[in-house]
């Protein structure tokens, strides 16, 4: 192309409208020189990108153009907007790292090769390769947050266009944008990101559903509408009567939020009562409280529907009070209630850094807690076995909502909702987790596993002679205490986990009729180098750890012996056999509670590691969507290993009663480890006892006797679920 093909791209139409965009939300806040540098990078962009064009037609120079507008749209400084403007340059063209210094400066290319970094990180699926790719990205965030914000807004106009790719590159791009991206452009605060590239990924992944749920909001406005208008009124002839200058406006939540809290739930559309609501902006936190005594003498609250995320605000930074009224009517609104300052912060998030002069400390503060989170992140993915358990670990942590407990002492521990005490242990400390024995909530006693509610003040208590086990993965929810765990477990193990890893190779070899005696060293060799381990011992442990799948290391070595024509056809596999001597390698699940005589199979978690479950557990449904991480196991105990159970009575309270019963279960070999009283109804109660038993005949000798008393109406085995 020459000069004047050049100048034919500058004066395109969708190109002149997309550079005046730009420079219309820019000129505002850049000065007269930054304007020149924004001018001086689109030039240069158009140049690099003079002979790529978009499938609409457009020079594809509109693409980074727009990907700056929407960065414009917060404020963004001007080596970001350079950045976007010129972020696929490295990669597609022919421009280099070197000659942005040269013609803009060091900040201005390290973001733009920071960007192409990220886009080589494919994310095609939730395995091996996607796991790595998402820690590499937090470690290019952890330089400049910036990067991964350009990626944001990257993502966000590809989204934008995303009716022009294939049905599968739109369900899987839109799969990735809500796992990953949308995750974190709220923890980052990027409000209006957010909500937008989490509205495109619902509509272009569930359309029937979206539609359906458009028109229901649809039709509810009609009604809210009139409600919303009144209640606006009325708070604003208020709030300016107590002396109060505030705005109070309309807000409707969007459709992906009202979905996701309709599956979280398991809530009807008509059971959200926040879908339109009011937010009111004062000038400052003793107006936010002033404000809100106003709103409650209006319209009475809602019980059990008060935060305050002004006195304690979310882990990204979010700061507003919000209640629930009862309104005209009687619907339910919820109020929003903050300061200019905050909603400014709500909307931008970490962006408030950088659009602001004088930096607010609201703005800081907001960037300190992402760089902290960040900094949380890379710390546990040291302690984690592999990118995978990390990633799936995270991709939890990042959807979470938040409770809030304090400790004896009165400081505030934020943790993800569904949090047990367990939980709670690793937030304060490692060492108080692993020696963790019971907890005390609001000054009562609770089991390790009590989900915790905001609110609740928990102590832990500890002993020296305590240790992590397998169970607590089942109970814990945090990445961190899922880590800390593991970590444990794999230190008290190992040679467990070797003999365990071991057998799981053998049973994926004798697949083809191979053995891992039958390995020769360049398998071996070959093997290592592939799964980047330094030993035989350590790729054996990282099967048992569920970390690599067996199954998929067999068919590596497969074609080697193919060619030497060693390996057979197919064969049965033969069930893995359960010993006993597996240690901690091998969970037991609180679903099911499988017993030696149960029918049994395994299932290879990359959070969990080895959970064995009963053949007809409901939850194994879910789990055989991905068969190659299914096990064929029996039972063939070697030594006498004790495994939990539950039992349901129905019982007639008399003086003793519980006695007898806790001796009956003594004498018949088991141990009471918990018991509770799940249902009283004057003279009878419903009895839940938790015990430690060898197998199935001490079970049923335990039941046979507690039917012959005539306090028991009813004694059987939990049932499943």
């Amino acid at each position: 192309m020459t000069a004047s093909d050049v100048t034919t791209i500058l004066n395109h139409p969708a190109v002149v409208t997309a550079y005046n965009s730009l420079a219309g939300l820019t000129r505002s806040y850049l000065s007269s020189s930054e304007q020149k540098l924004l001018k001086k990078a689109f030039h240069y962009g158009a140049e690099a990108h003079r002979k790529q064009f978009r499938k609409s037609g457009e020079p594809y120079i509109t693409h980074p153009l727009t990907v700056a507008s929407i960065l414009a749209e917060l404020n963004f400084d001007i080596n970001t907007l350079c950045a976007a403007i010129l972020h696929d340059t490295i990669e597609d063209t022919e421009v280099t790292e070197e000659d942005l210094v040269k013609t803009f400066n060091k900040t201005v290319a390290y973001l733009v090769q920071a960007v192409t970094k990220l886009d080589k990180l494919k994310f095609r699926n939730l395995k091996e390769a996607q796991a790595e790719s998402f820690v590499k990205m937090l470690f290019v965030m952890a330089d400049d947050l910036r990067v991964i914000i350009i990626k944001l807004a990257d993502r966000l106009h590809n989204m934008r266009t995303i009716s022009a790719m294939s049905e599968s590159s739109r369900k899987r791009i839109s799969r990735e944008t809500l796992e990953v991206f949308a995750p974190i452009a709220e923890r980052l605060g990027l409000k209006k990101i957010q909500n937008e590239i989490q509205e495109l990924a619902f509509w272009a992944l569930l359309p029937n559903i979206a539609e359906k749920l458009s028109l229901k909001v649809k039709e509810l406005s009609g009604n809210r509408k009139e409600a919303i208008k009144k209640i606006q009124k009325k708070i604003s002839k208020s709030l300016l009567h107590s002396s109060l200058n505030a705005e109070v406006e309309g807000r409707q939540k969007t459709l992906y939020s009202i979905y996701k809290k309709q599956q979280e739930k398991n809530l009807e559309f008509d059971q959200i009562h926040d879908v339109f609501g009011v937010r009111v902006i004062v000038k400052s936190v003793q107006d936010c409280y002033i404000a809100l005594g106003v709103i409650h003498g209006l319209y009475a609250p809602r019980e059990n529907s008060f935060k305050d995320y002004i006195a304690v605000p979310k882990t990204n930074g979010y700061q507003s009070i919000h209640t629930l009224v009862t309104g005209p009517y009687g619907l339910a609104i919820e109020v929003q209630i903050r300061t200019g300052e905050m909603d400014k912060v709500c909307e931008s998030g970490v962006a408030a850094h950088w659009m602001y002069k004088n930096k607010s400390s609201d703005s800081t503060s907001r960037l300190t807690l992402a760089r902290n989170w960040l900094g949380d992140l890379l710390n546990l993915q040291k302690e984690t076995g592999s990118s995978l358990e990390f990633y799936e670990n995270m991709k939890k942590d990042l959807i979470m909502d938040e409770i809030y407990v304090f400790t004896p002492r009165g400081k505030i521990i934020q943790l993800p909702l569904q949090s047990t005490a367990l939980d709670f242990a690793y937030a304060i400390h490692t060492s108080v987790g692993n020696t963790a024995t019971s907890a005390e909530i609001n000054n009562k006693p609770a089991s390790l596993k009590q989900k915790l509610q905001t609110g609740q003040t928990v102590k832990i208590n500890t002993s020296e002679t305590s240790a992590p086990k397998a169970e607590w993965l089942n109970i814990v929810t945090t990445s961190k205490a899922r880590t800390a765990i593991r970590h444990e477990l794999k230190q008290i193990t190992d040679q467990d986990a070797v003999q365990v890893g071991h057998k799981m190779l053998d049973r994926a070899l004798d697949t083809y009729g191979l053995s891992f005696d039958k390995l020769d060293d360049k398998t071996i060799q070959k093997a290592l180098k592939y799964y980047k381990k330094d030993s035989m011992d350590d790729l054996l442990k990282s099967f048992a750890f569920a970390e690599l799948l067996p199954s998929i290391a067999a068919k590596k070595m497969l074609p080697l012996y193919k060619q030497r024509g060693l390996a057979k056809e197919y064969l049965p596999k033969e069930a893995f056999s359960i010993t006993g001597k597996e240690g901690s390698i091998l969970s037991y699940p609180q679903c099911c509670e499988p017993l030696p005589d149960d029918e049994i199979v395994g299932y290879m978690s990359p959070i969990k590691g080895i959970v064995v479950h009963r053949k007809n557990c409901p939850n194994l449904e879910e789990m055989e969507k991905n068969p190659e991480r299914m096990i064929v196991m029996k039972w063939d105990l070697e030594q006498e290993v004790l495994f939990r159970t539950t039992i349901q009575m129905d019982v007639i309270n008399k003086q003793g009663v519980l006695a007898k019963l806790a001796s009956i279960v003594a004498e018949n070999h088991g141990n009471i480890e918990r018991f509770d009283q799940v249902d009283r109804d004057g003279n009878y109660s419903g009895l839940e006892f938790h015990l430690s038993i060898a197998n199935k005949m001490n079970l049923k000798n335990i039941l046979y006797k507690l039917r012959q008393l005539p306090e028991v109406l009813k004694a059987s085995r939990k049932e499943i679920g």
